[in-house]
């Protein structure tokens, strides 16, 4: 996401999920912490910022691991296949860059059309979070043998 877009994206997550967003659990993994500028990306619709998804570093017991989200689109662009578009790119570039595991914080009944299953299933949590809305998508052997807790990159849960 260049400077231009990423100045832009806080108004769509604004409208998306409310100016309070930032107290959400998931903001723990965003908070002082770059996101991974190489799997975000943006969607345009005649030269205007539409949506966009961002991806941060995070572990789980040693294992490389990425915290899928936010992911936005504006809601007149919705159900026209910018989120499906979004989110299955950067999928493949998450996996091609060799990451172990994809995390998210979201309703599974959506993410499952992704490959994505309940964290919990696989002794996977984020603490304080509801583990029905902590999904993962397992990218190699590793990431389909880690459980725990999904930390903060660069924090180690106490």
């Amino acid at each position: 996401m260049d400077a231009d877009n990423a100045s832009e994206f806080p108004a769509i997550l604004d409208i998306c999920f409310g100016t309070d967003r930032q107290s959400k659990i998931a903001y723990r993994f965003r908070d002082g912490v770059p996101p991974c500028d190489r799997f975000c990306l943006v969607a345009h619709a005649f030269g205007e910022l539409i949506g966009g998804i961002q991806y941060w570093p995070c572990r789980v017991n040693g294992v490389d691991a990425r915290l899928l989200g936010p992911i936005a689109v504006l809601p007149a662009w919705r159900g026209r296949g910018a989120a499906r578009a979004l989110v299955n790119q950067s999928l493949d570039m998450v996996a091609e860059a060799g990451v172990d595991l994809v995390v998210l914080i979201g309703d599974a009944a959506l993410y499952r059309q992704y490959g994505f299953i309940p964290a919990s299933a696989q002794g996977l949590f984020i603490a304080d979070e509801n583990p029905e809305r902590v999904q993962i998508r397992p990218l190699t052997p590793a990431g389909a043998a880690a459980s725990g807790e999904v930390a903060v990159a660069g924090k180690v849960p106490a």
